[in-house]
């Protein structure tokens, strides 16, 4: 057998097949340990993919040349052509699935955008685009049911085109804008707290702080940190809250001094707290700020196809192959005749 034919043997093997798997998931292991964000955009795992992909083809190859062997020769009943059409098309799903994974590890793009109520953000900024779009928050809202617990979260946006063109949408769970190849999803929410800071006569500008920012003071070593807002706050509940309901909201906040607790509160909105002598914090208000997730799948489609013959092959096998054991099993159980 020539080097070259070994060669061939040897990548197109269910073994070089299995070794590229391991190495796979080896690589994602430590990779999402080590780069969660970004470890499946590395050269090695998208080598690795690649990899994978020329031999699942050489496999499908080999598979194709011995059905058409087997269909040429007329070897086979109809169970084991069924069999043989069914293993063939798992592997052809096995390689559209992965096509598709690859072209989206490669040209697809996913990315979170936080929005505040009037802001304005250019999605040609998070994706390549023909032409710029932009996209305004116009208002966020939550739904809640009878419990206060939230059931959904709507988003109410502006898409404003370069040729001028308006386009008003809806985004919530599960119902995601789709324009110009790309997804927008509803991920989540957060309130902002817009804050004031009172040193003596010295006011400075109020400014929108996330929950878990810190508050410093001129003059003094204390601060503030803004734990939480609650839209229904219960004193007897904790920070384990769930009702979305607005009845008493507070905004709970805690103070420091040089990495020591000193108090912690439950403010009203509007309501004016001292921090320190001649050291105040006001509580203007919350705002809620939509987080959305930007997406393009260009091989979405493909991974689809793939998955369907996947599981349509297996099907096919799986039925041939008890249809086989069967038969097998009867003529073996059939009692055998007298002379």
């Amino acid at each position: 057998m020539s080097r070259a034919r070994q060669f061939y043997r040897a990548i197109s093997s269910v073994d070089a097949g299995l070794i590229l798997l391991f190495l796979i998931g080896l690589d994602t292991a430590v990779g999402s340990i080590a780069f969660p964000s970004g470890f499946s955009h590395t050269v090695v795992f998208r080598l690795l993919l690649l990899l994978l992909l020329f031999n699942l083809v050489l496999c499908t190859f080999s598979r194709l040349s011995r059905f058409r062997s087997l269909a040429l020769h007329g070897t086979a009943d109809t169970k084991c052509v069924i069999r043989h059409t069914g293993i063939l098309v798992l592997h052809l799903g096995v390689v559209l699935t992965l096509i598709g994974a690859i072209v989206n590890n490669f040209y697809g793009y996913s990315s979170q955008i936080s929005i505040l109520k009037g802001q304005t953000v250019d999605l040609s900024e998070k994706m390549k685009l023909d032409n710029p779009v932009f996209m305004t928050l116009d208002a966020f809202e939550i739904a809640v049911n009878e419990d206060g617990s939230p059931s959904q979260f709507y988003s109410h946006v502006t898409l404003h085109e370069a040729k001028g063109q308006e386009m008003k949408r809806v985004i919530s769970v599960n119902h995601p804008l789709v324009f110009g190849g790309m997804k927008v999803y509803q991920e989540g929410f957060e309130y902002l707290v817009r804050v004031e800071a009172i040193t003596g006569s010295v006011h400075q500008p109020a400014r929108l702080l996330h929950q878990g920012d810190y508050l410093r003071f001129p003059g003094t070593e204390r601060v503030v940190k803004i734990f939480r807002y609650f839209s229904d706050f219960d004193p007897e509940g904790g920070m384990r809250q769930t009702s979305m309901k607005t009845g008493n909201p507070r905004i709970v906040y805690s103070v420091y001094e040089n990495d020591r607790l000193i108090g912690v509160g439950a403010a009203k909105l509007g309501s004016k707290i001292m921090v320190d002598d001649d050291v105040f914090v006001v509580f203007h208000g919350v705002e809620p700020m939509t987080i959305l997730r930007v997406k393009s799948d260009p091989g979405l489609r493909v991974t689809l196809v793939g998955g369907m013959l996947l599981v349509s092959g297996v099907i096919a096998a799986i039925s041939a192959e008890s249809a086989i054991r069967r038969r097998i099993f009867q003529q073996r159980s059939r009692p055998e005749e007298g002379f």
